[in-house]
């Protein structure tokens, strides 16, 4: 297996380590919503999406002393699926790197933003679900993909084209940074070589949020890291969860080669897991409940109804880790 580290730490000068990224500058607002704004050829980023290729746009958002930074940046499409299907598609950000260091902050210098895919309040609701699965697994494992809300201005020669929300996706580069581990792109990689906790916490949750739609071997919506201060053994790393049932948004459907005939409907994926495993696993998220319920309780951005129907599909996952027999019929697979 071999390991290939995109940056870690030790790339950074040690001024800069004692610096936030941009990124760590929203995440960090707690007492307000962060704004930015993008102003691009909105009309040739969607025309193009598929090419995923960088056009110039302008970056701004306001700094802790009240003023605006405007930033000359970098823009393209991002993401498989939502690019054909998405009037809207995920995007990357590359802002310079001076830039960013004139501004106070390190040489993290690109952004993820997932927009809704459309213009209608169904496709907020599946933008906020799918920020909310981010703060879920948060509560689950301590390595994993920070994710925060942002209210977004979409803007062509400083005119506003629309307003909405997006999430802004911690960067590859930014969770090697903070974790100061390797990202692993390389290599043979199977369930057996990850490390065996993270690995059963993983593909709990992916059931717990009815999920089918990743892949150890592929790599697919999964970021393998390898972390030498947590275990000598490959982590994986959920992400992009908008084919997971507790979405449900309209274009997404289970592959064929599964026995299930809509996302919402829980399939489990783990492999070779031990009885032992199993009600161990178990015993560890039904102790972890009253957090993950409190954290979609707490969720503002959900309407009432929303937040009642994922209540409900994690009620019934706790059902299911309340029986033992249940967790042994459903979770132990040899």
């Amino acid at each position: 297996m071999a390991f290939c580290c995109l940056l870690s730490a030790s790339f950074l000068s040690a001024q800069e380590t004692e610096s936030i990224s941009i990124f760590d500058y929203f995440y960090n607002q707690h007492d307000s919503l962060p704004l930015v704004k993008l102003d691009t050829n909105w009309g040739l980023l969607l025309r193009t999406k598929m090419a995923e290729q960088y056009q110039d746009a302008r970056f701004s958002f306001q700094k802790a002393d009240g003023s605006w930074a405007d930033l000359d940046v970098k823009l393209k499409t991002r993401g498989n699926i939502r690019k054909e299907v998405c009037s809207y598609p995920p995007v990357k950000v590359k802002i310079p790197k001076r830039d960013l260091r004139g501004l106070g902050f390190n040489s993290m210098n690109e952004i993820k933003f997932v927009l809704p895919c459309g213009n209608s309040k169904k496709d907020l609701d599946y933008l906020f679900r799918e920020a909310l699965i981010y703060k879920l697994y948060e509560q689950v494992h301590p390595i994993c993909i920070r994710a925060r809300i942002v209210k977004m201005e979409a803007l062509r020669d400083t005119k506003e084209r629309f307003s909405s929300y997006g999430i802004l996706i911690e960067h590859e580069e930014e969770i090697s940074s903070r974790l100061h581990c390797d990202i692993v792109d390389r290599g043979i990689i199977n369930s057996g070589v990850l490390e065996r906790d993270a690995y059963l916490k993983m593909v709990f949750f992916e059931y717990m949020i009815s999920n089918t739609d990743w892949s150890v071997p592929n790599r697919h919506n999964l970021l393998l890291v390898h972390v030498p201060d947590y275990s000598n053994r490959v982590v994986p790393i959920p992400y992009d969860f908008d084919y997971a049932g507790l979405v449900n948004t309209h274009y997404a459907v289970p592959a064929a080669a599964f026995p299930i005939k809509s996302v919402t409907e829980r399939y489990f994926m783990g492999l070779d897991v031990t009885e032992e495993e199993a009600l161990q696993t178990a015993r560890f998220f039904l102790e972890k409940k009253e957090d993950l319920l409190r954290c979609v309780n707490g969720f503002e951005f959900l309407e009432e109804r929303a937040c009642k129907e994922v209540r409900e599909s994690l009620e019934e996952f706790f059902e299911i880790l309340g029986d033992e027999k249940m967790v042994v019929k459903t979770f132990v697979k040899n």
